[in-house]
């Protein structure tokens, strides 16, 4: 089953109106860590295996009393990364009945409709429509005239990756299948012989850790809303090894 028309619509009705509350302007790239502060979700941006792309968690103590947490693979390029949040952010601000996710390079395309929403929702996200047709020319502004030269400004622009953008770019019908198919192969050689960095497409390994996660944890610890074998068990997941001693305070934990 394929998400409808209307699913789009909402979607991309979410997506501006994300945009909109964190001060984001239509030609902007999102800043998705100033982001996931803003919304005061606890993500551990770390290496990990292969295949695996990130995951999202969700604990609901009372109506009103959430903890969200999220973890990204940077052994992913990093617009991949960027992707990946993105996708997870659906998962925690708007899926109903959401607590856990987890997110693979499935390409078989065999994918649930929230996946399927997750996924629309994160190119929404970081590819506006607006911000997308300001930065190709008037007279390319239908089907299968988009150049080269404006592909790599759009994805540089706002930080996403060639599949994403072309993905984009098919669902505003401004690229048949055939073109998406020319344009999604050498992308590193592409943005650099534009004089491009290629940074954007390449993993970046790096280890960092946004929001009070040791206290947001602990919290729930000591409250009773977790075990003991729960709580290394989500430290563990994010990439945080505090250690037995972190039970007592006597140790302040690192991203593993």
């Amino acid at each position: 089953m394929n998400l409808k028309k209307s699913d789009k619509i909402q979607l991309e009705l979410l997506s501006l109106s994300l945009r909109q509350e964190q001060g984001v302007k239509f030609n902007e790239p999102v800043s998705v860590h100033q982001m996931l502060r803003n919304k005061n979700i606890i993500a551990s941006f770390q290496p990990l295996s292969e295949g695996f792309e990130g995951m999202a968690i969700k604990i609901l103590r009372k109506e009103h009393d959430v903890r969200l947490f999220m973890l990204v693979n940077t052994s992913s390029n990093y617009s991949r990364q960027r992707f990946t949040a993105c996708h997870e952010l659906y998962h925690l601000l708007f899926q109903e009945d959401f607590s856990v996710s987890y997110e693979t390079d499935n390409e078989d395309g065999k994918k649930s409709i929230e996946e399927q929403s997750a996924d629309y929702f994160a190119r929404c996200l970081l590819l506006p429509r607006d911000g997308v047709l300001s930065l190709i020319p008037v007279e390319k502004r239908k089907r299968d005239a988009i150049s080269m030269a404006t592909v790599l400004k759009i994805e540089q622009n706002f930080r996403c990756s060639r599949s994403c953008l072309l993905y984009r770019l098919k669902e505003m019908d401004l690229i048949s299948e055939t073109v998406y198919g020319l344009f999604q192969h050498d992308v590193i050689r592409s943005a650099a012989e534009y004089g491009y960095p290629t940074s954007l497409y390449m993993p970046t390994h790096s280890k960092e850790l946004i929001g009070d996660y040791n206290v947001k944890a602990r919290q729930l610890y000591d409250k009773g809303l977790i075990s003991q074998a729960k709580y290394f068990g989500l430290l563990y997941d994010m990439g945080i090894d505090f250690g037995k001693e972190a039970l007592d305070g006597k140790s302040e934990g690192h991203i593993g």
